[in-house]
């Protein structure tokens, strides 16, 4: 009898490990570029954890963030990535790497082009304030730009290029990784768009993967592979050669730099190893 129950646990072992991993992320934008390196870095991830075995299944419609944070908490949606927050951080299972190294808090301006002439002449965080930003619905850098008195208004992601050509709306500041590459996919919809010259603005901040608490085995298994990721160097090799990261590294240089702070980061966000975050040269 023992002899038979432990084959029949042995089997089921090794059908519960032989089992597919399946993932379902939500789709944000049709625009099929817009998510690439996330996805990028979590087939990259996974690889790093041992999971040989495993499906990422993209959704048909479209996800407000709102929408994402209800879907996680439900299971519906096992995983997303998001500016963090201490809400988000308290009801979701967040994996404390942060995924753009802190370039997330390296941010420049999408603005109509006829608009530069009037970002010459902000010198300041006092003539920042004269003008109006736009971000995500529930996005967490509202409450950062927003306490750092910068007046923003929320809208749906793909409606603020529409605002930004329309100049309902002065910029939409973006990560120094993700401005030119929106521009460009959008060029032909939003021909009056571009990428602001001048200033960078910078706050601490971080990007991570948030798992439905539903699902504690993918955070354990994204978990383990960041951790062999750094420990044998392979991350930072993977991240610093992407293209589109070299290229938006060159974007900081020779600009104005306008410092605000980010009173919303988490205890145990500001304790994280300095090794995780990108360091300016």
């Amino acid at each position: 009898m023992i002899l038979i129950s432990l084959v029949a646990f042995l089997a089921f072992s090794l059908a519960a490990l032989s089992e597919t991993l399946r993932i379902v992320v939500p789709r944000t934008s049709e625009e099929p570029d817009r998510n690439m390196y996330q996805l990028q870095l979590l087939n990259f991830i996974l690889k790093k954890a041992g999971v040989k075995d495993y499906i990422i299944e993209e959704t048909k419609q479209l996800y407000t963030q709102a929408r994402i944070e209800k879907e996680l908490k439900s299971g519906k949606i096992d995983l997303y990535w998001m500016g963090t927050s201490e809400r988000f951080e308290r009801e979701l299972i967040p994996i404390y790497y942060p995924i753009y190294r802190g370039l997330l808090g390296y941010r420049v301006f999408i603005i109509h082009k006829e608009s530069q002439k009037k970002f010459d002449e902000v010198k300041t965080l006092r003539d920042l304030r004269k003008l109006i930003g736009a971000q995500g619905i529930g996005w967490s850098d509202n409450a950062i730009l927003e306490h750092a008195g910068l007046k923003q208004i929320q809208a749906k992601y793909e409606n603020i290029f529409l605002l930004i050509e329309k100049r309902r709306v002065d910029y939409f500041s973006r990560g120094i990784t993700e401005a030119q590459r929106e521009v460009l996919a959008r060029k032909n919809k939003c021909k009056d768009i571009t990428v602001e010259k001048r200033i960078l603005l910078v706050y601490p901040f971080a990007m991570f993967f948030f798992v439905s608490p539903k699902n504690k085995e993918l955070a354990r298994i994204l978990n383990r592979g960041f951790e062999n990721a750094y420990r044998n160097g392979s991350f930072k090799r993977w991240f610093y050669s992407i293209p589109y990261i070299k290229s938006a590294l060159r974007l900081i240089k020779g600009r104005r730099t306008i410092y605000i702070d980010n009173p919303f980061l988490s205890k145990r966000v500001k304790k994280l190893p300095a090794y995780r975050w990108h360091k300016l040269e």
